[in-house]
């Protein structure tokens, strides 16, 4: 049962892996006490890194976001589900070519970085992602295209998230949507899968068992840091919490604030080199 309380026994912390809407910011809006926080990790030499299933964004995106809430990170500190889900298809599918992208510009940039041609015409893996534009003529061709054959990946299950006046649908809206037409479950290469901690935890070179997942999302956040092994921290200032589904890893502690996870001094954490 997850500690929910002001004093908390906190393990000893090298990293912190972070989601971000709803955890470090809602919308456009910065969460303060997040902000805060973040900022006194960075000072105090706490390396973290950031994963979003939000595939609407690039990591400089994400810079450039932050920097205006007062925070200064640089990309190398944020792995997005967008780059991860077309490295993914590069890596697992070497003979694809061709993928038809229901997503926001920097999903389609992001496949093309990887050599792959972003396409309607008879695609061999349809991605999906939060599209904003989303219409009835999108989701005919990637029935089609799946119904015909083609792999079907979803940049992650989300389907509501935070904004600076309540919640949208997310991507997980959408891709339910095809599903249900198709019969056909996607692949998800987002949170919950554990793909994007993975790449975190290279990243910050920091022991599996003094690295902490921090989110606000249990069917996503914290199932992703649980099959990574990873200690997690549940934060209340994001999606509100439903009722509890025995069939989901439950968080190891829960906060109201990034400010009540403690940090152990500097001198009593051992350090690695940060990988890049």
């Amino acid at each position: 049962m997850a500690e929910r309380s002001s004093h908390l026994n906190w393990p000893q912390i090298e990293g912190i892996i972070s989601d971000l809407d709803g955890v470090v910011y809602r919308g456009n809006s910065g969460i303060e006490d997040a902000i805060h926080a973040l900022g006194g990790w960075k000072a105090a030499g706490l390396p973290f890194c950031f994963v979003t299933n939000n595939s609407t964004h690039t990591p400089d995106d994400v810079v450039r976001k932050l920097d205006a809430l007062g925070l200064a990170i640089a990309p190398t500190d944020v792995v997005t589900s967008a780059i991860t889900a077309a490295t993914f298809i590069r890596a697992k599918h070497p003979d694809v070519s061709r993928v038809y992208v229901i997503g926001a510009p920097s999903l389609v940039k992001a496949v093309a970085d990887v050599g792959l041609e972003p396409t309607d015409q008879k695609p061999e893996v349809v991605l999906m992602g939060l599209d904003r534009q989303i219409s009835h003529e999108k989701m005919r061709i990637a029935v089609e295209a799946i119904l015909n054959g083609a792999a079907f990946l979803g940049t992650n299950p989300d389907l509501l998230l935070p904004t600076a006046s309540g919640f949208e649908p997310g991507a997980g809206a959408i891709i339910a949507a095809v599903a249900a037409a198709t019969q056909i479950n996607p692949l998800i290469i987002g949170k919950p899968e554990p793909h994007m901690i993975e790449t975190a935890l290279a990243r910050l070179g920091t022991a599996r068992n003094a690295t902490l997942m921090v989110g606000d999302q249990i069917p996503t956040d914290i199932q992703a840091g649980k099959r990574a092994g990873l200690s997690t921290v549940l934060v209340t200032t994001g999606v509100p919490l439903r009722e509890k589904d025995p069939s989901l890893l439950q968080p190891d502690f829960i906060v109201s604030s990034l400010s009540e996870i403690e940090v152990l001094p500097r001198r009593t954490r051992r350090h690695r080199q940060r990988r890049v």
